[in-house]
């Protein structure tokens, strides 16, 4: 019962101060569940230490050493096989439901990490302190070797303040790199359903002229940017009777539209591939084609049919599984280059659309550029659809029905506009500052469990001279290569986390959009929330020298060892 009680003054307020939080930050009618959930949590926490004492008062025990490496092995084995599982299932999947594996794995990977770690920080921080001893100065050597041992002497120091500040850098790490995963995936889907950074297309009787084209062309930050003919009417002739398919027929600069292909991820090749010779009508034109054609190519070259009656010889050029201007890869498509195409067939200059990427783009210019230098009035029949959607009000931005201007970073805004999104990511940055307190925590109630003996050795010292300013520079060596190791290790083994943790997610449902992309490691993500851990629990433990070490040395001068 004295454990119980002992637990109950610590347990019981924290844990009605985090079921009140919960309850206020994120709201819900179905309030039991949350509750129950609470009142489990807090019956682990208060039974745990009790259970244990009872469990171990009449057992035998092993040798100290050879039952904490078991129990370091037994972990090992269950993380290696979680982690194995996890990787052949794969997790984030929606119709899967809850997956426990989802959570453990990661958690399981930083507590082996903080075993290891343990095991290899005293070995480390002895050899600095030794190189410390050959130096002149005494504050670095003291620090140091003290850190390598725990506050009453002992070899190994103290396990649980490395292992908490570990395993919350690595949960912040791995939870960054996750949304940053995340948004560089919804940019990534963006762009491909945009066709570009910017992308500009025309109703069916209208085309671009040569001064809007000049003009979007020259504007900040368009990094490659090309004029498009689409015609999705086109008809794929092929060699072989009675071969004909519905195609999409992609007429573009080769060099510029390579390299919005190679932005995007979709479809790259070699503009060269499509650098097609002068010839006349009957010249075949290097051309790409959709991996739906390529069993058709092998009868010999094809023709592709236009929308305006014309036909086009083509030659093949080369096998791609998407392009820029059709988001849909599934469906066929033939892309040729607009020098030869617009030579043989002078039609295929009419340009309807327009693609460009680069970070800068700004689509507010663009439309503005658009209102001013691309409109077309429309005559005939084609006016009065016109004028009958615009009564209908279909058109946006300022421009006419059929005007419109694609911006992938609007479109990644829209998709980022989901609940389930939003609510991951004020969860990750909930639990965040969360761990970071529980971390600091540890590493200062570890200052304070050392206090004692690191008050009478500064107390011995400074009778043999130390000053003060040495003496809280000793407190700050001790306690600082610790926290900074623990930062360390727990950004690689968040890094290793998203290497073998990272081809098992699946990412789409928090994207808003199919991708078909992994979690990947980066390091930007993991440095960030690692530096700014360890700049907290550095922070914290020089405000803690600075208010009690002062205070405790100048009580241990008067009062003696006593």
């Amino acid at each position: 019962m004295d454990h119980v009680g002992e637990g109950a003054v610590t347990v019981l307020p924290a844990a009605a101060l985090g079921a009140v939080l919960a309850l206020v930050l994120l709201p819900t009618p179905r309030w039991g569940l949350a509750v129950t959930a609470g009142l489990v949590a807090t019956l682990l926490a208060l039974l745990a230490f009790p259970a244990r004492a009872a469990l171990l008062r009449d057992r035998p025990r092993l040798a100290g050493g050879w039952r904490r490496v078991i129990g370091e092995l037994a972990l090992l084995a269950v993380t290696a096989v979680a982690v194995a599982e996890v990787r052949r299932r794969g997790v984030g999947h929606p119709d899967r439901g809850t997956d426990p594996l989802l959570v453990a794995a990661p958690l399981l990977l930083a507590v082996v990490g903080g075993l290891l770690l343990a095991r290899i920080e005293p070995v480390l921080l002895g050899r600095l302190a030794a190189l410390a001893g050959r130096g002149r100065g005494l504050v670095g050597f003291l620090g140091l070797a003290r850190s390598s041992r725990d506050g009453s002497g002992r070899r190994r120091p103290s396990v649980l303040p490395l292992l908490a500040l570990l395993i919350a850098v690595t949960a912040t790490g791995f939870g960054a790199t996750l949304l940053d995963s995340v948004d560089r995936g919804r940019l990534a889907a963006a762009r491909v359903a945009t066709g570009g950074d910017i992308a500009v297309s025309v109703p069916a009787y209208a085309t671009l002229p040569e001064p809007f084209l000049k003009a979007a062309g020259d504007l900040p930050g368009a990094r490659g940017a090309t004029a498009v003919r689409v015609d999705p009417r086109a008809l794929f002739v092929g060699a072989a009777p009675n071969s004909y398919t519905k195609v999409t027929l992609v007429v573009a600069e080769p060099t510029a539209y390579a390299e919005i292909a190679r932005t995007l991820g979709a479809g790259e090749f070699d503009p060269a591939k499509l650098a097609g010779a002068p010839g006349g009508p009957d010249t075949p034109v290097p051309a790409l084609f959709s991996r739906a054609l390529a069993d058709r190519l092998s009868a010999g070259p094809p023709t592709v049919h236009l929308s305006t009656a014309s036909d086009l010889r083509t030659t093949v050029a080369g096998i791609v599984t998407a392009t820029p201007a059709l988001p849909e890869p599934e469906l066929p498509f033939v892309v040729v280059p607009s020098g030869p195409a617009v030579e043989r067939l002078p039609e295929l200059g009419r340009w309807n659309a327009w693609l460009a990427v680069g970070d800068g783009l700004d689509p507010g210019r663009v439309r503005s550029l658009l209102r001013e230098r691309g409109l077309e009035e429309p005559t005939g029949l084609a006016k009065v659809i016109a004028d009958e959607a615009a009564a209908a009000g279909k058109g946006s931005h300022g421009l006419p029905p059929g005007y419109a201007v694609g911006s992938s970073r609007e479109y990644a805004a829209q998709l980022a506009d989901d609940p389930l999104q939003q609510a991951a990511g004020r969860l990750f940055w909930y639990a965040a500052p969360a761990t970071a307190g529980f971390a600091v925590l540890a590493v200062l109630l570890t200052l304070l469990r050392a206090a004692p003996d690191r008050t009478a050795v500064l107390a011995r010292l400074r009778t043999m001279g130390l000053r003060p300013r040495q003496g809280l520079a000793l407190i700050v060596a001790e306690a600082l290569p610790r926290t900074l190791v623990a930062a360390a290790g727990g950004g690689l083994v968040a890094t290793a986390a998203a290497v073998l943790l990272g081809p098992a997610f699946d990412v789409s449902t928090l994207v808003g959009a199919e991708v078909g992309g992994a979690l990947g490691p980066a390091v930007l993500p993991v440095l960030l929330p690692t530096a700014g851990l360890a700049l907290v629990a550095c922070l914290g433990v020089v405000l803690e020298t600075l208010v009690a070490g002062r205070r405790q040395i100048a009580t241990e001068l008067r009062a003696g060892e006593s």
